[in-house]
């Protein structure tokens, strides 16, 4: 067992040093800045709540950038690549197929944990100067509890796409298909909460009813990511909330990704390397 979690550890280093090596982060974390300092141009012109703004603005530059580190390093760093023969070196001996997902998993996820840090960690020095250039009235609570808490709901969404990723590419070879499909799954799962509120409208509160019930089901497939979503309360009055509140949603999906994670590994041990 010590044996395998080492394994794991150390292909999950090679994944680390990989991006590390490719610039994935120095690159995302320049365009971030890029992106943060033209919108502090534009700060000026918000007649009010202007915390309001920034905090949706830095956390938006932070989604944006860790989405496409997901579609641009961690679909090709996941996805099976013929051409570079990357998963017959991994899954060489004494590598299994299941080590080499959760150590590619492992690694990505190291990856994203520090490109989220480093944002956040940025995005609160900005805030803090944002509130301090201000009148208060403009810009009147920020909470470092709540903004750790909306940056943790923020990496954990980003960590179930990554767990789906690492599942398409065990179902179909390719960058290409597998970021088309990742496309569409992260649309999926924010238009079916629109899709659900529509029916349930149409269907004036029905909840019983067949098409709701089939809505309302596949939100175990496609989960609705507005759960993790806190950002709003970053600036909010309320300076901390029961962990009860969003305990469920941070439980849920991690075996939401425990479970994808494990379809992965099933996948790939039934696919054919040639």
């Amino acid at each position: 067992m010590t044996n395998r979690f080492l394994r794991i550890l150390s292909l999950g280093q090679l994944i680390i040093i990989d991006g590390l090596r490719r610039h994935a982060i120095i690159g995302l974390i320049i365009f971030a800045l890029a992106g943060e300092v033209c919108g502090l141009l534009f700060f000026d012109f918000i007649p009010r709540d202007i915390g309001r703004a920034s905090n949706d603005f830095l956390f938006s530059i932070a989604w944006v950038t860790g989405f496409i580190f997901l579609l641009i390093h961690g679909v090709k760093a996941a996805a099976w690549d013929s051409e570079r023969h990357v998963v017959h070196t991994f899954l060489a001996r004494p590598i299994s197929r299941t080590e080499y997902i959760l150590g590619v998993f492992a690694g990505l996820a190291i990856l994203l944990l520090l490109l989220n840090l480093i944002l956040a960690t940025i995005s609160w020095v900005i805030l803090n100067l944002i509130k301090n250039s201000v009148d208060p009235s403009y810009f009147q609570n920020l909470s470092i509890y709540l903004f750790i808490l909306s940056t943790a709901g923020l990496y954990y969404i980003q960590l179930m796409i990554l767990s789906v990723i690492l599942f398409f590419s065990g179902a179909i070879r390719g960058n290409l298909p597998v970021l088309l499909l990742t496309l569409a799954y992260y649309f999926i799962c924010n238009g079916l909460p629109i899709v659900r509120e529509s029916v349930l409208f149409g269907t004036q509160g029905n909840t019983n009813n067949s098409l709701n019930l089939i809505l309302k089901w596949l939100t175990a497939i496609f989960p609705d990511f507005s759960r993790l979503d806190f950002k709003t309360l970053v600036i909010s009055a309320q300076k901390i909330i029961p962990i009860k509140e969003y305990s469920l949603s941070f439980g849920l999906s991690t075996i939401y990704i425990v479970i994808i994670l494990w379809f992965a590994t099933i996948l790939y041990q039934r696919r054919d390397l040639n």
